[in-house]
């Protein structure tokens, strides 16, 4: 994903949007956590996704 994971990360999705990846390439994992239902939720969907395009913005501007 650009401004994501790279190749090789792990994720998990769970049924209440409960969310995990782990990315060893970059060293970093991410964790969101909710209690939402149904599952794939539009609004926590764009939630996660921002969430993960922050942390690797600043992997970014830090780390490099």
């Amino acid at each position: 994903m650009p401004g994501g994971r790279a190749s090789g990360s792990l994720a998990w999705a769970g049924l209440y949007n409960t969310y995990f990846w782990v990315d060893p390439a970059e060293d970093v994992a991410g964790v969101l956590l909710t209690q939402i239902l149904p599952f794939n939720d539009g609004a926590v969907s764009e939630l996660l996704g921002e969430f993960e395009r922050a942390v690797y913005r600043h992997i970014d501007g830090v780390s490099r």
